[in-house]
């Protein structure tokens, strides 16, 4: 059964005109919505450091303004020229530059390519979908590639200490915690000492300074 989109919704808009740069949650049409063949009502979207920059100031990442920044979302397909996906499904979105080339998550509404998509996983959550966010996916997979790979495909022992660079940000500090989940000894490098007590909160077993590896 196919829902109805409503005809406006609010959004999170930055534009440039000349030097002046503006960021306002706007109510909008749904024809502004100009890309993609899947329309999903957005439930959660996370802040990462892209998107940080691009609110800012667009980073030269946006091309075209206005824009719908958000590089990621998790929601239920309203409507869907796709065959992949129909509406009431839940879906998770990271990467493939959208809410850079492409409008993003900052929105009650995303309208996306359906080979953005996936489906969610039954035993996960829309709203633990974006608490891992696109950190968390960037860092299961350094994290399934430097363990599990290197164990089964390439040294055939236990991969036990581990150092994570840039250990304080969002794919370190996921990294941190999904090693030491998965039994490595973690070192965690980070470039403010200030930092060395929340690192080994999630799970580093020691806490170097940047400037160590430097010398």
């Amino acid at each position: 059964q196919k829902i109805k989109v409503p005809d406006q919704f609010k959004a999170l808009v930055i534009n440039q005109e000349g030097e002046s740069f503006t960021r306002d949650v706007k109510s909008i049409d749904k024809s502004f919505l100009k890309h993609g063949d899947v329309t999903v009502k957005v439930e959660y979207s996370g802040l990462n450091y892209k998107d940080a920059l691009i609110l800012k100031n667009g980073a030269r990442l946006v091309k075209e303004f206005p824009h719908i920044p958000g590089i990621d979302f998790s929601g239920i397909v309203e409507e869907s020229a796709n065959e992949k996906f129909k509406a009431g499904d839940e879906v998770i979105l990271t990467g493939w530059r959208v809410g850079e080339i492409y409008f993003g998550g900052y929105s009650q509404y995303a309208k996306v390519n359906g080979n953005f998509l996936v489906k969610k996983p039954k035993n996960l959550s829309l709203k633990q979908a974006m608490i891992m966010g696109t950190a968390g996916f960037t860092a299961l997979q350094c994290s399934f590639t430097t363990k599990t790979t290197r164990e089964e495909l390439l040294l055939g022992e236990k991969v036990e200490n581990v150092i994570v660079s840039g250990a304080s940000g969002g794919v370190g500090s996921m990294s941190v915690m999904i090693l030491s989940k998965l039994g490595c000894n973690v070192t965690a490098v980070t470039g403010k000492d200030s930092n060395a007590d929340y690192l080994k909160s999630i799970g580093a077993k020691s806490v170097i300074n940047t400037s160590e590896l430097t010398k």
